[in-house]
């Protein structure tokens, strides 16, 4: 990491989470529709996605917690929502995996190495 993330890093407080599997709102969004607006308004009110190449355009997934939905655009997938990424060196931190997130504020998840890396300057 930058020693300008490194900084930022440093002024969050983080505490311990072990994240568990959450169901995920899940669609397959042909090439080109990426900015179709039953994509763009998923993407606003989940925060989150992730994308899955497949032929002819991405299997997206949601974060789901709730809440209405498109039936016929989306299907809840449960306990797809399996893994966090790191936002410092981007390695996947399966579920129930001891990882480190911001207490409050904007949300940001660590794994453990670079959280110590964060914490204690060392690798």
């Amino acid at each position: 990491m930058t020693a300008d993330e490194l900084e930022w890093l440093r002024g969050l407080d983080f505490g311990p989470s072990r994240i568990p599997k959450l169901d995920a709102l899940a669609t397959v969004v042909p090439n080109g529709a990426e900015q179709d607006p039953a994509i763009v308004a998923a993407h606003k009110r989940s925060g989150f996605s992730r994308w899955f190449p497949v032929e002819g355009g991405h299997r997206v997934l949601f974060l789901y917690e709730g809440g209405e939905y498109d039936s016929s655009r989306f299907k809840v997938e449960p306990k797809a929502w399996d893994h966090e990424t790191c936002k410092a060196c981007r390695t996947h931190i399966p579920a129930l995996t001891l990882c480190w997130v911001t207490q409050r504020g904007t949300y940001v998840v660590l794994c453990e190495a670079c959280h110590n890396e964060v914490s204690t300057g060392h690798a």
